[in-house]
């Protein structure tokens, strides 16, 4: 099993100094790669034997000049194999030119041998975390060059700006890098940093071993994510639990209740954004009262970021407290499939026969599209899968068409605008709370025990 666990850091004077050092090197380091890999990828896009008419007009020989054909290995690889012996050995030759194209990562991290020459002040990095500026800019280029499963690709990597570079990574830490010092406090020896006070808050779970470590800096303060695994602990496959209507619970997700099980729960909308949005409007509006670039301005910039990040963190501890909260009842757990993309999207423009805009109710849409955010059900869902994974048990997601206009007793449709927050059947008279009726009828739909799918022939559902 893997897991990652999160701590606040609390270094000292010289030793922010340090990381805000380091990190900005790194995002250099980053950006010199990426500028160096995306003027190899326009320029070798095809392999160097194929014919000019199809390739650059850069000449081969301009491009491939610093390059050699092969490398050395100057150590035994950390791979090994059944015997225990490593897989690949010192003096080893590797082929940096295979089928046509350039090895680039391998290319690059034999080149940072040649920056620590040039640079003098890159000695003082880590090797891990310069290597893994590397492998950033390395994966960055697959998800940009090889499609995905679904046959999909992501944009064309940008170059890092000081706001939007905010870590960097061990790769290889230990437990025993964890430490107490004489008076009880809990330190994290950084190698090239130093012993780094933190606070764990929980400690590290019985038999999971440090793999990574992960320095982030955020708008208040510096935090180091853990990744940690354990062998020995087995991933429950939570498909083996087989839903029944005694160990299953039916959520709904809405704004006037952030959500309503089919129990009958009622748990109330946070609002975390709405709460503090004088606040922060406040700090904006006397955020423009300075020019760009000063210090006041930079200031206030500061307090703003800080509040949001409170705001995030308050979020996200309210969706954990309720998704262990629900987890905790029950084994299985039916929740409705959101498209969130079509929930927050703007209205389509609207025209006269003149070809005037008119009004389209994209302000009114605005108020609700806020709220959404505000209440961030994708988060929750996310969350709440983890959580039941993290637990060995199962949250299933349900098509919602239907759900709020239909009746859970006897699935007759009953029309309801989203202002009509009643429900009321004319066919066998419930009536209850909406939420509460889609609640029921998600559990009942997810079991197997309802359909709906017949609704969209035109027929009766089936109960």
């Amino acid at each position: 099993m893997k897991l990652a666990h999160r701590y606040k850091l609390k270094p000292t004077a010289q030793q922010r100094v340090t990381l805000r050092t380091w990190l900005e090197l790194c995002r250099r380091q980053y950006n010199y790669r990426l500028g160096e890999g995306l003027r190899w990828w326009e320029a070798t896009r095809t392999p160097v034997n194929a014919c000019r008419l199809t390739c650059s007009i850069v000449p081969v020989e301009e491009i491939y000049k610093d390059i050699p054909e092969y490398r050395v290995q100057v150590r035994d690889g950390r791979k090994k194999d059944k015997d225990g012996k490593p897989v690949t050995k010192k003096g080893d030759t590797h082929p940096n030119i295979v089928c046509g194209y350039v090895e680039w990562q391998s290319v690059q991290l034999a080149d940072l041998k040649n920056t620590k020459k040039k640079f003098p002040e890159y000695k003082q990095l880590h090797s891990q975390v310069l290597q893994d500026v590397v492998n950033r800019v390395d994966y960055a280029f697959s998800r940009y060059t090889t499609p995905d499963k679904n046959g999909k690709r992501s944009g064309r990597p940008k170059f890092k700006g000081k706001v939007y570079y905010k870590s960097f990574t061990y790769s290889q830490l230990t437990n025993a890098h964890l430490i107490k010092d004489e008076k009880g406090r809990d330190l994290v020896d950084l190698p090239g940093i130093g012993l780094v006070s933190l606070v764990l808050h929980r400690p590290i779970p019985t038999g999971f071993k440090v793999k990574t470590a992960t320095v982030r800096c955020e708008a208040d303060s510096w935090y180091i994510t853990f990744s940690l695994e354990d062998n020995t602990v087995p991933v429950k496959e939570d498909e083996a639990i087989q839903p029944t209507w005694s160990n299953s619970v039916g959520i709904d997700l809405g704004l006037e209740d952030f959500l309503v099980t089919s129990e009958g729960d009622f748990v109330d909308v946070p609002q975390f954004l709405r709460k503090a949005a004088s606040r922060l409007a406040k700090l904006q509006r006397n955020r423009e009262k300075h020019f760009h670039g000063s210090y006041p301005r930079r200031r206030l910039n500061q307090k703003i970021a800080k509040l949001h990040a409170y705001i995030a963190r308050c979020r996200m501890q309210f969706h954990f407290e309720i998704a262990y909260k629900i987890l905790d009842k029950t084994r299985i757990i039916f929740v409705e499939y959101l498209s969130l993309k079509n929930l927050i999207r703007r209205n389509k423009p609207k025209t006269d026969s003149e070809g005037n805009y008119v009004a389209n109710g994209q302000s009114a849409r605005a108020g609700l599209n806020k709220s959404f955010v505000d209440a961030a059900h994708g988060q929750f869902v996310s969350i709440l899968k983890w959580v039941a994974w993290k637990l060995g048990k199962r949250v299933i997601e349900v098509d919602p068409w239907g759900t709020s206009q239909h009746c859970h007793n006897c699935l007759n449709k009953t029309p309801k605008a989203l202002s009509d927050r009643w429900h009321d059947c004319s066919n066998c008279g419930v009536s209850m709370q909406r939420d509460h009726n889609s609640a029921i009828l998600i559990k009942k739909v997810g079991l197997g025990v309802a359909s709906l799918k017949n609704a969209l022939k035109g027929k009766k559902p089936t109960p």
